[in-house]
């Protein structure tokens, strides 16, 4: 895998959000504060981040090995949270009647597009990124086709997570304060609709992700970052 230049990533994200926190700016001067909440789902997208960053650098300097379990338990529990945010496009059908009038698109609808689907993309490469740092950490600690069970398994515990943030409106926070509720969401996930649901946005995931990991990669140029130990 090809070792990324963090701090660079870190500053290209950070100016994304920055340029989706404008537009949503520019928008809602235009219009209304309806989709104020979004920049409360970007701030989670950015959690992950923070979670798997912290555990590359320890990885990568050899230090605080027993910091690496928590983190990536913690990074799991947040990581759905960064493709959460393309779900936030219902409220477009959501809010039809405002956006047709007398059989007419209104202008807004447009603006408002655009707007979610830059924080989608926001979010998204915010928690691929997350994803690839782990992977390298995996990748450092075993080999390539382990690194890459890893990333299934977390596209499919990601696509169960927007599953039940979006329909049973279950928060991260939610796994250590209200287990029971937590259980119980669990048994009643457990049906046909459900499992096609989150295996279908996993399957998204993955594709999106893979498409990132060989442009980073194998149309890459550039030495070899991360080696076997």
């Amino acid at each position: 895998m090809k070792e990324l230049n963090y701090p660079k990533v870190f500053l290209l994200l950070a100016a994304l959000s920055g340029a989706t926190l404008a537009v949503y700016k520019g928008v809602s001067l235009r219009t209304d504060t309806f989709y104020a909440f979004l920049i409360w789902n970007l701030f989670l997208a950015w959690i992950p981040f923070v979670f798997s960053m912290a555990a590359y650098e320890l990885d990568k300097r050899r230090a605080g090995k027993l910091l690496l379990l928590p983190l990536g338990v913690a990074w799991l529990l947040f990581f759905p949270n960064a493709p959460y945010i393309m779900t936030d496009l219902v409220h477009l059908t959501v809010k039809k009647s405002l956006y047709i009038v007398d059989g007419t698109i209104q202008n807004r609808y447009w603006y408002d597009m655009a707007m979610l689907l830059l924080f989608t993309w926001s979010g998204w490469l915010t928690g691929f990124f997350s994803l690839y740092q782990f992977q390298s950490v995996i990748y450092r600690k075993t080999n390539l086709l382990w690194s890459w069970v890893f990333v299934v398994a977390a596209c499919g515990l990601g696509g169960y997570g927007v599953l039940l943030g979006r329909v049973y409106r279950l928060n991260s926070w939610d796994v250590l304060t209200d287990r029971h509720q937590l259980y119980q969401l669990v048994i009643d996930s457990l049906n046909r609709q459900s499992v096609f649901f989150s295996l279908f946005i996993a399957f998204v995931l993955l594709a999106l992700y893979a498409t990132m990991y060989c442009l980073m990669n194998a149309l890459g140029r550039g030495e070899r970052g991360v080696h076997l130990r």
